[in-house]
Formats: C-alpha cells, sequence, structure tokens
C-alpha cells in the first residue's frame, strides 16, 4: 500500500511538472553582517566575484570587508591589495577588485592592468560600474549625476545624456550593450539600453516603481532577462511613499528585455530585497533587516525595555509624562519620506500608560516634536512639502525647523529658517527663549555640521534672529548638541572623522571649549545632560556595539551604563532624572542566493 502511495505522489509531482508549475525554491542563506549604524545601515553594497568564491560588503563609512563566502572569514591583507586605504571596493572582471582608496601620494580609483594595481584617470567621485570581462566601464560623477553618463574604457568614453537620474546599470554579458535603471524628476522609473556597437539608446521599459537611491542590477547569461529591484509590479504612487505603514518595500524582479515583460523572483515582507548580481549560475541578493525601537534605561544603568516598537529619537514632554519620537521605516524605495511623529503616554515607572497617537504628520520627513518648557510649542525638523514628492531631494522639498502648537493638530505649521541642509533635531533653552540645532552650511562642505541657534517669540511662534554659533576651530563637526539644566552651557558631539568622536562643553555663546572625553561612534550618536548638570550621557561604541555611557562633566572615565545586545543611541534623560530613553536599533546585511536553472 505505501509503495503505491508513493508511486502516485511521484507520479502527481511529474504531471505537475510537466505543466508547467514552478520548481521549488531553494533559496540560501549565504552570508551576514550585523551593523552598529543607524541610518546608514541599510546603504552598503555588496558584490560576488564571478566564481561565487567572495563577496566584498561595503559599509557606509566603514569601509568594505572581503569575505570567502564557504568559510565566512574575511580577508583585510586581500582587500587592500597593496594599497595603504580602501574606502570601497566592488568586483569587477574576473576575479579583480576595483577600489577606491589611497597607496602613499596616488588616492583615487585603482583598476587592475595585467598583475598589477595601477592608479585610474577615473575621478574620485565616480559611481563605477563594469563590464563582465572587466574592460569596459560606466560611471557618472556623484558631485554632478547630471553631468552626464560615460561609457567605455580609461582615455576614450563616450557620454550619453539620459532623461533622470542613473541608479543601477549593469552591462550585457558580450559587452555590446549597457542597461541602466533611470530615476526621472517624476519619480516614474525606466530602463535604458545603450547599444556600444553602434552607439545608441532605447528605453525598454518605463513607469518602473524603483528607489532613488544607488544600486545594482544584473543581466542573465543568456543575455536575455534583466534582474531589478523594485517596490511593485506597477508605475509608483508618490501618496504612499509618503505613507509609513504602506508596503512599498524593495522586491527582486525579473524583466524580458524583448518584451519588457516582469515578474517577482525574491520578496520578504518588511525588509527590502535589493542589490541583485548574477554569479556562475546563481542569482545572488541583499536582504535588509532593521529593527528599530524607543527603549527606556534606568537612570543608573540596567537593562532597555522596549516602550515602542519602530520608533526612533525620543523626546520627553516636561511634564515626565509623554515620549515623542520618529516612526516609519528605512523603505529605500522612499527613503526619508515616510517618517511621521508620534507620542506615546508613561507612568512614573517609565511604563507605557497611553497608546501611541500622531502629532506631527505630512509630506516628507519629519524629525521628533521638542515641547517648550511650558509645555506650548513642539518644535521639529522637517522636510515638508506641499505636494507628495517622489523622493528625498525632489524640489519642493524643505529642510528646515518648524514651531507647533502642541495640542492643536490642526494649528498651522510655522517655518522658522529657510537656510537647512541635513539638519538634525531642534531643542528648546531652558529658559524657552531660544531653539538650538544642527545644521550643515549650504554652499559649504557636506558633512560638517554647524551649531545654530535661534532666538524666538515665546508668544508667537515668530524666529527673531538666526545666527550661526562661533565655535572653537578645535570642533571639527558639531553633529550633536544639548543644553545644560541652566542654559548656560552647551554639550556638543564632534565627529572628527571615521569613528574618532569628542565630547565638548562650550559657554552658550560658543566661548570656551572644553574636552571632556574622546570615544569612538558610528553615526550620530547623540548626547544629553543629567538634570542636576554634573554628567552627560553619550553613546559610544563597546565592542561592536553601541552603548550608552555616563560622562563626568568636570571629566574622568566614562562609565558603561548598558550591556545591551543591540545597539542604543540618541539618550534622553527623563525631566525627574530617573530614566533614559534611547533608540534601539538591531540591523543586518544579509546576501542570499538562489540558482537559476
Amino acid at each position: 500500500m505505501q509503495r503505491i502511495v508513493a508511486i502516485a505522489a511521484l507520479g502527481m509531482l511529474l504531471l505537475q511538472l510537466s505543466a508547467g508549475q514552478e520548481k521549488p525554491r531553494r533559496d540560501i542563506l549565504i552570508h551576514s553582517r550585523s551593523g552598529n549604524q543607524w541610518f546608514e545601515g541599510p546603504l552598503g553594497s555588496v558584490t560576488v566575484s564571478s566564481n561565487g568564491e567572495w563577496a566584498a560588503f561595503a559599509t557606509h563609512g566603514q569601509g568594505v570587508h572581503l569575505i570567502r563566502l564557504q568559510t565566512g572569514e574575511e580577508d583585510p591583507q586581500k582587500m587592500l591589495g597593496g594599497l595603504d586605504k580602501v574606502e570601497f571596493a566592488f568586483f569587477c572582471g574576473p576575479e579583480s577588485l576595483a577600489r577606491l582608496g589611497q597607496r602613499a601620494s596616488e588616492k583615487g580609483w585603482f583598476l587592475r592592468k595585467g598583475q598589477n594595481i595601477q592608479l585610474s584617470s577615473l575621478p574620485n567621485d565616480a559611481i563605477l560600474y563594469c563590464s563582465p570581462d572587466g574592460t569596459q566601464f560606466a560611471y557618472y560623477e556623484a558631485r554632478n549625476p547630471q553631468a552626464g553618463l560615460f561609457v567605455g574604457t580609461p582615455g576614450n568614453f563616450s557620454d550619453f545624456r539620459l532623461e533622470g537620474r542613473v541608479i543601477a546599470m549593469a552591462f550585457a554579458p558580450d559587452d555590446s550593450a549597457l542597461y541602466a535603471l533611470v530615476f526621472p524628476a517624476s519619480g516614474r522609473s525606466s530602463v535604458v539600453r545603450i547599444t556600444l556597437r553602434p552607439l545608441g539608446t532605447k528605453t525598454i521599459a518605463s513607469n518602473l516603481d524603483a528607489n532613488s537611491i544607488p544600486d545594482r542590477m544584473a543581466v542573465s547569461d543568456d543575455g536575455k532577462k534583466l534582474y531589478l529591484a523594485l517596490a511593485s509590479d506597477g508605475a509608483p504612487d508618490n501618496e504612499a511613499r509618503h505613507a509609513p505603514n504602506a508596503d512599498r518595500w524593495l522586491k527582486i524582479f525579473e524583466l524580458d528585455i524583448a518584451t519588457g515583460a516582469r515578474r517577482v523572483m525574491v520578496e520578504s515582507p518588511g525588509q527590502d530585497c535589493n542589490n541583485p548580481l548574477v554569479a556562475g549560475e546563481n542569482l545572488y541578493w541583499t536582504r535588509n533587516l532593521m529593527q528599530t525601537a524607543i527603549v527606556i534605561v534606568p537612570a543608573e544603568g540596567g537593562s532597555a525595555k522596549e516602550l515602542a516598537a519602530g520608533g526612533q529619537i525620543p523626546m520627553w514632554s516636561p511634564d515626565n509624562k509623554r515620549v515623542g519620537y520618529t516612526f516609519g521605516g528605512f523603505r529605500m524605495a522612499d527613503w526619508g519620506l515616510d517618517l511621521d511623529d508620534a507620542v506615546i503616554g508613561v507612568d512614573a515607572n517609565a511604563d507605557r500608560a497611553a497608546p501611541p497617537a500622531i502629532i506631527v504628520s505630512g509630506y516628507h520627513e519629519d524629525f521628533p516634536p521638542a515641547w517648550s518648557p511650558d509645555g506650548g510649542w513642539i518644535a521639529f525638523h522637517s522636510h515638508r512639502s506641499k505636494t507628495a514628492v517622489p523622493e528625498y531631494a525632489s524640489a519642493g522639498s524643505t529642510d528646515d525647523i518648524y514651531l507647533r502648537r502642541a495640542d492643536d493638530p490642526n494649528s498651522p505649521e510655522i517655518r522658522l529658517t529657510d537656510f537647512g541642509w541635513e539638519t538634525g533635531p531642534a531643542y528648546w533653552s531652558p529658559d524657552g527663549q531660544k531653539l538650538l540645532f544642527s545644521s550643515w552650511v549650504r554652499g559649504g562642505e557636506a558633512g560638517i555640521d554647524k551649531a545654530w541657534i535661534l532666538t524666538m517669540d515665546s508668544e508667537t511662534g515668530r524666529a527673531l534672529r538666526a545666527e550661526m554659533l562661533p565655535l572653537s576651530p578645535q570642533i571639527r563637526s558639531a553633529a550633536w548638541l544639548a543644553w545644560s539644566p541652566d542654559g548656560k552651557e552647551i554639550a556638543i558631539e564632534d565627529n572628527r572623522g571615521g569613528a574618532d568622536r569628542t565630547l565638548w562643553v562650550v559657554h552658550a555663546d560658543g566661548s570656551d571649549a572644553v574636552m571632556i572625553a574622546d570615544y569612538k561612534g558610528t553615526t550620530y550618536d547623540g548626547l544629553d545632560w543629567t538634570p542636576d548638570g554634573k554628567t552627560l550621557i553619550i553613546s559610544a561604541l563597546a565592542g561592536d556595539n553601541l552603548q550608552l555611557f555616563a560622562v563626568p562633566r568636570g571629566g574622568g572615565a566614562p562609565k558603561q551604563l548598558t550591556h545591551d545586545t543591540g545597539n542604543l543611541m540618541h539618550p534622553r534623560i527623563s525631566p525627574d532624572g530617573k530614566w533614559i530613553a534611547a533608540t534601539r536599533i538591531v540591523q543586518s546585511k544579509q546576501l542570499w542566493r538562489r540558482p537559476l536553472s
């Protein structure tokens, strides 16, 4: 009887296969790397060698890790390839790497020529792709993506002008064509085929729902299929881009080059799948895992308890009864657009006393609400736009500090500034007369934060004066700021470059900078004062994770307060001094593989 059942089952399987039903998927997790950054974590990329033996994990701002996939071991010397420093690298041609780095006084893109690695003539800011055999190149300049797309060989490039910004590229297996995924101002992406023999362009698919962040795409070995990351099978819905809970996570699609037809190959609800690659007879892709939460830690240190899943950057209300925060995913298809603000009630034990409620909502990114000392106003950073724009940097977006009546969601939002560039959270002075925030300087150097102060009319909500705080030239980048409880001093997290951080305290007018501590960080780590003004709470690296530390205002050894398995950052002390609210992030980037045959 069992034999008859087995034969029947086998017959049914054969019948299903002959009827054209798909074979069972064989997705395999190849490698996973944990991260310790904030928003930077999902921005990294991965490439795989053509034989599938190696993977290069490029982490935003943290260099590149070359991993032997069979063992999971890292080979830093092979990654360097004789260079002194490598900032970025990817596989270019059979088993070779293109490296952006430095060797002695030489700095830029290094490419293999024969058995040697030589400095190329490519611009240092080139976003670079190469053909399967490593002989053809395509690039655009990161600082000026509208300047054109350059395709060819060093010293012999052709310049193509496409209607939009290139997001991903891939050469055909025989080097006869280059495929480019282009993101235009409308947000409706297209795939353009650039033929190289003879030169020409043709759009082969349009109205695609792609992301605006540089990615990768791949071509099948037979040259008939493209693999690319899209949020949906249809045209993008710009309204949905701004919805925090929209199901718009990237999926890997297969696109038929001849017909433009496409179908989902890979998806993972609540996680982005992107960075598709073809090596050997396998499809590879990355999956971003990111869990965020607002957590509460006793002020003297201890274990973190979760207050609000999905939250980031906490703010306490002056009555100690509410915590405001930003919520929304790190969806790459809608980067930054889907962030709104919520508030949650807490009791004397910092446990949840009321469910979360939205306090700030609108088009584009919103950072958390900072209550004025009297509780009448909330100030917040926003990229507020009047319409549902398709991407982070779309025309019509702002990047400034806004004000609104705290308990009236229908009251108008008052735009206080018009000069922001990557502005940070806003904080009230203890007397309620000033707002403090960090921002880059338009026209200045990207990544360098300055401290700004708005003098306020607390009755009308008008900004009377805006001024950049004059700081000591010893302070490189004022990444995070906090008023002292008496308003006489300001604490500064100084990003010295790389992982180096310095904690400074200056007078409220920016003078008399005092260095309190040097430490290591990975992102905009955050800091705050205890209510007595004697201690500063910072987020710093302890091993591989960011943890909370207490640092005496007068200097001295930092005391580690937490030993969490995740990363704790953006600490804020409760007004009664008993609790620390913080952002907790657990993240990893996974490399997956599926046979294509």
